[in-house]
């Protein structure tokens, strides 16, 4: 759960901005001032600081240049009136993620939240994946496995990388098609370059082109300054467009254009500036049935499909799980305290290889996650396993472990969806990014479990 921290001398700001985010499943944390606030920083870990310009005592300038001399990496969003874009603008100079002018609408400023929280995630884990790749020749240490189809995944992945051609990563949700582009990119080239990931869902689409291309000032009006695009950000180096298959339409002629020129054009701007990026793209769809259905297009898909590299499901390389599930042990037991917790009780390991994992690697590391909150002892047993991994059986073979699969799983599967829209019943891109699959796939699972949108947004409001 990411944490906010509101800093807004007037008490209706914060609380109003509080429920919005709470709704939406942040921690939030408040200060009515620059001075409160650095005492709420120092003792609670914040994830995005959303502070107002103008306070009393230590304004917005002041607690952005606190958190910058302290050496903080946390995102900061300045909120300002009209007559303080000037200060605001000065903001942005001295490092200040965003802002926001007041009065601003509920979905913009959950956007550029979201948004500046993942950008700063994104940064600390490229920082963590670099500072490991560096201990280790080949870069490949994120893909793990030593079966032979990981073998062969990291085998195609040096060829590839060792291309400036676009790619495009396939496979189910959870098989680490966002860690394999980043591989690609850091055995390329480009590694000194940047590495922008763009999540295509999670993106409005009345803002997915300024997002992704800049726009000028002026170009509408919100667009108080210019602004570089993803595209500009990524100069020199890749960028990922994760679920491309979700771009609408009527943009898709834009990036195919982009891909074949080489050039961008802001919005509200006829002047181009010619870009150097690597398109790397991802889905976990079938594209080629989207082309058919007329919902994709079809030299789009063929100028992304150059390159062609696929993650294959867990269930295929079940040979892995052993090696993967003490990583994952090792990660997750870091920060538990209490007795260290060394491996597993006897037959664990057995029990967690029998299960098929429909969300693949990503469901590993969560169970992994799940067993080790709930262990008091050094040793991982089976009553630690969350359902419906602790009724599975241990098979002889991948037929029996099909059969013994709990007859019940749906409904747990069903359940846990509903959950999550209850939680969020207007920002299915929210859904789709907690529960890890694509939009896609959360409209084929509703419609297969007869869940009725309509019905569960109007009992939450």
């Amino acid at each position: 759960m990411s944490s906010i921290l509101i800093v807004d001398d007037e008490e209706g700001m914060r609380k109003s901005l509080s429920i919005l985010f709470r709704r939406e499943g942040y921690q939030i944390f408040q200060a009515d001032g620059g001075e409160n606030a650095v005492k709420q920083m120092n003792c609670n870990n914040i994830d995005l600081v959303i502070t107002d310009l103008r306070m009393d005592g230590m304004d917005g300038i002041g607690l952005l240049e606190h958190i910058k001399n302290k050496g903080r990496k946390t995102p900061v969003i300045i909120m300002t009136g009209y007559g303080t874009i000037e200060s605001a603008v000065i903001a942005m100079k001295m490092g200040a993620y965003d802002y926001i002018t007041k009065p601003f609408e509920y979905d913009e400023i959950l956007h550029r939240a979201k948004k500046a929280i993942q950008t700063a995630e994104t940064d600390a884990e490229m920082s963590r994946m670099l500072y490991d790749i560096a201990a280790e020749d080949e870069g490949l240490s994120m893909i793990v496995g030593k079966s032979p189809l990981m073998m062969d995944v990291k085998a195609r992945l040096r060829k590839i990388a060792g291309n400036d051609f676009p790619v495009l990563i396939t496979g189910e949700t959870g098989t680490g098609k966002n860690l394999l582009a980043r591989a690609i990119h850091l055995n390329s080239s480009r590694a000194k370059g940047p590495f922008i990931s763009v999540n295509c869902t999670s993106i409005p689409e009345n803002l997915f082109e300024s997002e992704v291309f800049g726009h000028t000032r002026g170009a509408f009006t919100s667009a108080i300054m210019g602004r570089k695009g993803l595209f500009e950000a990524a100069n020199g180096g890749s960028i990922l467009l994760d679920e491309i298959g979700s771009i609408p339409k009527p943009l898709q002629a834009k990036l195919l254009g982009v891909l074949q020129d080489k050039i961008i054009r802001k919005v509200g701007s006829d002047h181009g500036i010619p870009v150097d990026v690597r398109v790397l793209a991802a889905t976990n769809a079938d594209l080629l049935e989207s082309v058919q259905k007329h919902e994709f297009r079809e030299d789009l898909y063929y100028r992304i499909n150059v390159l062609h590299i696929n993650m294959p499901p867990l269930r295929e390389h079940k040979e892995d799980i052993p090696f993967l599930a003490q990583k994952f042990l090792s990660e997750c037991s870091g920060g538990k305290k209490g007795e260290k917790i060394t491996g597993f009780a006897p037959g664990v390991i057995e029990r967690i290889c029998a299960y098929d994992y429909p969300g693949n690697v990503r469901e590993l590391y969560n169970i992994i996650c799940y067993a080790v909150a709930l262990t008091d002892s050094g040793m991982i047993s089976s009553d630690s396993m969350p359902f419906p991994l602790s009724k599975v059986s241990c098979p002889a073979s991948k037929q029996a472990a099909s059969e013994n699969r709990p007859m019940d799983f749906d409904e747990w599967e069903k359940k846990i969806i509903i959950q999550s829209i209850e939680r969020h019943p207007h920002n299915l891109a929210e859904v789709c990014r907690e529960l890890k699959i694509g939009r896609t796939t959360l409209w084929r699972k509703m419609k297969e479990y007869n869940i009725d949108l309509c019905s569960l947004r109007s009992r939450a409001s």
